[in-house]
């Protein structure tokens, strides 16, 4: 299911639920986080959706990452699934630089939701500098 195509938006949503959802759970602050940065607009989905995509998240893979520092073949292939599907290198940076803003919002950020993170910079080429400017660019408009 997570890794199924969709359109634009969804593949978007699932991404950054992938993020949120790691930790097997989305905190209040995270998800007030993800309100004061227009999230649900920017991604194209509404807030219920994405709130059921976070909820499919936890339970196939944040449920079995919790505790792990390591991603097994099995996490990856399912993982990279839902990374395949966000093909847009604009896209992409715009995960990252929400996930770089929520994540940290509930006051700390779990060594699955690091993992996960990580793992996404690197598959989709993306350098931490490059999500820093898009959060102040952000910040200036």
């Amino acid at each position: 299911m997570l890794g199924s195509a969709g359109n634009t938006s969804e593949c978007l949503a699932r991404a950054l639920a992938l993020l949120i959802g790691a930790d097997a759970h989305l905190d209040r602050h995270e998800l007030a986080r993800l309100e004061e940065l227009d999230a649900f607009r920017r991604i194209g989905v509404s807030r219920a959706r994405f709130l059921e995509l976070v909820e499919a998240c936890c339970q196939e893979v944040g449920d079995y990452l919790v505790g792990q520092s390591w991603l097994s073949s099995a996490d990856l292939y399912r993982i990279d699934c839902i990374l395949d599907a966000v093909d847009d290198p604009q896209q992409r940076l715009l995960v990252c630089r929400l996930a770089a803003s929520v994540l940290p919002a509930d006051g700390c950020v779990s060594e699955a939701e690091r993992l996960i993170y990580d793992h996404v910079l690197g598959y989709w080429h993306i350098n931490r500098s490059a999500v820093t400017e898009a959060i102040l660019h952000d910040a200036v408009h």
